[in-house]
């Protein structure tokens, strides 16, 4: 079983225009400005799809203008292909053009009844889903790709692939024109004719195309693959000249992203953000996640925190979106007692992106202690969490170690040492000739202050007033 979803105003839906906003897309050809595509409410004036533009003022006076971008219709077709990987692994879609009327999108859905609970169930998630995004379409069910676009032509409700009428098939128009001229009106007097004669009369596309209409022959449609990475871009209907409407804009930019993901069982860590200005270099905002995501709220409030922090050289025309690498997303599965706990707050890679996002990437890190004797380089900085790993001495018992090092160690002076109260020590810590061949004895001891101090005694020093150095501070 195929469902076709087809798009009579995709040039304009796309683009996420309030249908309460008379908005029209146009397009020359012959030197003529005709309508493409109309809003609900230039559709109420009476504005009607291939009427020229001037007739169109007419009728709705107030009606804003836009010049049809096929470019943007790609993309965003490519967008909705992607959601709709959630329910089939066969698809095929195709921008309106010459030959093909609406855009369309077709899947095979007879696959995924099960899963999803039965056919009205699916089809329920599926106009819930075209619903948040806005879009304007006719549904079409058949056993094939081609007649599935033919029920949804069908201007009157049709149960039956032979009482569909052939304004519905996808013919030419000579051939159409032909057919209607020897007095057929239904796609059932085509295919009760003999194939050869059929085929004799009115050449072999119309055969082929019969056959595959009727499950015969192969519906020789290309079929979409999912891409390696998200990779797409999204014009705006006019120029965004401030942060703030930007990023009531990122809502919907976003939102497509995450249904995307969502369809592809997806998730992505790191996305680049292109903000394309006219007679300017591109704004270019790398967002790094420290964990796979596909939640739209997080990857809209980790982009906003980067823009309040920026200032745009000229206004935005064009938002650019690309991502690493698709990796499956990851399930996780909930505790069994646990149930809408909504007490336990957001969580932690959620905050970590977000500090991040103010704060820089580079100013939020991982502190890990590394299996190395040498204070010097028993803790290091990381972009990620460390894994767990056993202590340097083997058995997981470990000295204290103080929270900050002192680079490089202190001198301390020998009426400071006098004023000391030693606590422990010392603990020998020597490396070889090969890495600088040092010997100390470290301390711990109070300070006439009452900080705690990690010192150690430079057992290669020969001057006894230098051999004691202030190396860390305990918190």
């Amino acid at each position: 079983m195929w469902l076709a979803l087809r798009f009579p105003n995709w040039a304009l839906d796309f683009r996420g225009v309030a249908p309460e906003q008379p908005t029209l897309v146009v397009e020359t050809t012959a030197q003529r400005q005709h309508v493409v595509a109309a809003s609900q409410t230039a559709l109420e004036h009476g504005v009607r799809r291939g009427m020229g533009l001037a007739d169109a003022r007419i009728r709705s006076p107030a009606v804003v203008v836009h010049d049809r971008s096929r470019a943007g219709e790609t993309a965003a077709l490519a967008r909705l292909a992607g959601w709709a990987w959630r329910y089939s692994s066969q698809i095929h879609c195709a921008v309106a053009d010459p030959n093909i009327q609406d855009a369309r999108l077709i899947f095979e859905i007879g696959a995924s009844l099960r899963l999803f609970g039965g056919r009205q169930r699916l089809l329920k998630a599926i106009r819930d889903d075209l619903k948040v995004l806005g879009y304007r379409y006719r549904a079409g069910l058949g056993e094939t790709p081609q007649a599935a676009l033919a029920f949804s032509r069908a201007r009157r409700r049709v149960s039956d692939l032979a009482e569909l009428p052939l304004a519905s098939l996808s013919l030419d128009p000579t051939t159409r024109a032909t057919l209607e001229a020897s007095g057929f009106r239904r796609a059932g007097e085509l295919l009760a004719l003999p194939p050869a004669a059929l085929a004799r009369r009115f050449g072999p596309e119309l055969l082929a195309f019969l056959e595959q209409l009727a499950g015969r022959r192969p519906h020789g449609l290309a079929l979409f693959e999912r891409p390696e990475r998200y990779q797409t871009h999204h014009e705006l209907f006019g120029a965004v000249e401030n942060v703030q409407g930007l990023i009531f804009v990122l809502h919907r930019v976003f939102t497509e992203l995450a249904i995307f993901l969502r369809g592809a069982d997806s998730a992505i860590q790191t996305l680049r953000l292109s903000l394309v200005h006219e007679h300017r270099a591109t704004t270019e905002i790398t967002l790094r996640l420290s964990a796979p995501s596909r939640d739209a709220r997080h990857l809209e409030r980790v982009a906003c925190e980067r823009l309040e922090r920026i200032t745009l050289t000229a206004p935005v025309l064009e938002i650019g979106l690309l991502s690493d690498r698709l990796r499956p997303a990851e399930h996780a599965q909930g505790a069994l007692w646990q149930q809408n706990d909504r007490s336990a707050g957001a969580p932690w890679p959620v905050v970590l992106d977000r500090l991040r996002a103010r704060l820089g990437h580079e100013g939020v890190v991982w502190l890990d202690s590394p299996a190395d004797h040498r204070p010097e380089y028993a803790s290091t900085e990381r972009d990620s969490e460390p894994r767990p790993h056993q202590a340097a001495n083997g058995n997981g018992d470990t000295l204290p170690r103080p929270m900050w090092l002192i680079d490089p160690p202190e001198p301390i002076s020998a009426q400071a040492l006098g004023n000391m109260n030693w606590l422990s020590g010392p603990e020998r810590i020597e490396s070889g000739w090969w890495d600088q061949g040092q010997r100390r004895d470290y301390y711990r001891a109070l300070d006439a202050r009452g900080r705690l101090l990690w010192l150690f005694r430079d057992l290669n020093s020969g001057d006894a007033s230098s051999r004691y150095f202030l190396h860390g501070l305990f918190g």
